[in-house]
């Protein structure tokens, strides 16, 4: 009995070890579309005082949506504005089996909830949507203990230019940056109008990793650049 007792407290300070370290990894989230499905991004911030308001548009929104195929994904708390004048509050994601499934449901919704736009705007006092058509498979690992980066670019001639969108790619590399998501030629529904022409997630090692980035790139020129909206993610 005594060895046996000797035993259990050696073993108990292993097991409480492993229990604190598996605590202090950082979660990863990972999302998995194939090519074809919809992507959605909702950008939001909402109304105080509304959670009963909330609660009843999901209970009579959510089934309709999911009859469409939606699913809900990881997103991101938005914990601060870089650029731009867009400021939501939350990045949410979502998928849809095909474009067919997304746009039928916009059709769909108002049939069965006649007031469905009226309680977004009562609810969320910023709503932007975009979805894409993913023209490659997706997946992604969100790396919960690194600094995310949201940014949307508006071009002056409403096209990407491919060679400036490479090269801010390279320096971000060089810079330690690794580019976690880039998305074009979304779809904005009347009413939700957030539509860039590029947009794209970054992951870097720590905030001052993508600070550094910003500084070294301050000085240049983006005569192409009609408009940015940068975001930090968490």
């Amino acid at each position: 009995m005594f060895h046996k007792t000797l035993r259990l407290w050696a073993i108990t300070p292993l097991l409480l070890l492993q229990v604190f370290a598996l605590q202090a990894q950082p979660k990863i989230d990972t999302i998995s579309l194939q090519k074809g499905q919809i992507l959605d991004l909702l950008f939001l911030s909402q109304n105080p005082d509304i959670e009963e308001a909330r609660q009843s548009y999901f209970q009579v929104a959510f089934p309709v949506a999911n009859r469409f195929s939606y699913q809900g994904l990881p997103g991101f708390r938005i914990t601060d504005h870089v650029q731009g004048n867009h400021r939501p509050s939350f990045l949410i994601l979502g998928e849809w089996a095909d474009r067919g499934q997304r746009e039928a449901f916009l059709e769909q919704i108002v049939n069965e909830v006649p007031d469905f736009h009226e309680r977004r705007r009562q609810i969320w006092s910023y709503f932007g949507l975009c979805y894409f058509e993913l023209t490659e498979d997706l997946s992604i690992h969100i790396d919960r203990g690194k600094h995310h980066v949201a940014t949307a670019y508006w071009f002056e001639e409403g096209e990407v230019p491919k060679d400036l969108v490479n090269r801010w790619q390279e320096q971000r590399t060089q810079a330690g940056g690794s580019t976690l998501l880039q998305l074009q030629d979304g779809t904005s529904p009347a009413g939700y109008q957030y539509r860039p022409d590029y947009f794209v997630i970054t992951t870097w090692d720590s905030e001052a990793d993508f600070q550094a980035y910003q500084q070294s790139v301050s000085s240049q020129a983006l005569e192409e650049v009609k408009h940015i909206n940068e975001l930090i993610l968490q």
